[in-house]
């Protein structure tokens, strides 16, 4: 019973920061989207696709601390 009760407890946590910090609730639906995808084979499949096409952010970041030094 308590292990449910720190859950909904953390939940609601998680939705107050969400709602907090600036583009939390855009990042909240993103996460929400992605873990609903993974449930299935076809969005498996998307994410997978969507990770080999798309740059990896801290790489992007690190190529640019390069080039302004």
């Amino acid at each position: 019973m308590r292990a449910i009760k720190l859950f909904v407890t953390r939940k609601i946590a998680i939705i107050v920061a969400a709602i907090i910090v600036p583009g939390g609730l855009i990042a909240l639906f993103g996460a929400v989207l992605v873990k609903a995808m993974q449930r299935t084979e076809r969005g498996r499949k998307v994410i997978a696709l969507a990770r080999r096409n798309v740059p990896a952010i801290p790489a992007y970041f690190r190529g640019a601390q390069r080039q302004a030094a």
